[in-house]
């Protein structure tokens, strides 16, 4: 299936805006989402360049009245990768990071999904992936996503990696 075929099967959402970038969207089952991207300058150094462009990347269940877990729904995959297409037209230079929520313990899964996502703009973006261990031992995956086209890529590259590196080391 081509993308375009996907990505118009997306749901249909509405940018929000806002101091997190806020993207919002209802599912078929009536629960809504929030798609954030809050600007993180602190994952650089602040002398980086990339600072300024660099956003952290949530996805989170805004209502669910159902309460319930939310059933395992197709649509939203190409609705965050059309979200993400819309944020970095809007900022070409964009440097989004995903941290894997973990407060359930389901950050691998979490991290899975969201690998399926980045397969829909393999051409588009690249991604790396590193991650972290805390000291009660839970690892928490840590994506780094640009564009293809970014003029700095393996320089944002290097300095995640790094980054990550010096959050490891000790742990």
């Amino acid at each position: 299936m081509q993308k375009e075929v996907l990505l118009s099967q997306a749901y249909d959402f509405v940018f929000v805006g806002g101091e997190k970038n806020t993207y919002s969207f209802q599912t078929i089952h009536g629960i809504s989402y929030s798609a954030t991207f809050k600007h993180t300058p602190y994952l650089f150094s602040e002398s980086s360049d990339f600072s300024k462009n660099t956003y952290e990347f949530s996805l989170l269940v805004a209502v669910n009245l159902t309460r319930k877990n939310p059933p395992l729904d197709k649509t939203i995959l190409p609705t965050v990768a059309s979200i993400f297409g819309d944020f970095f037209e809007k900022a070409p230079d964009t440097v989004a990071i995903y941290i894997c929520d973990s407060s359930d313990g389901r950050q691998l899964i979490r991290h899975k999904k969201f690998d399926a996502w980045f397969y829909y703009y393999q051409h588009t973006f690249v991604k790396i992936d590193s991650g972290f261990k805390e000291t009660d031992g839970n690892f928490y995956p840590v994506s780094l996503i640009i564009k293809e086209t970014h003029p700095s890529g393996a320089q944002i590259f290097d300095e995640f990696l790094n980054v990550m590196k010096g959050y490891n080391t000790g742990k």
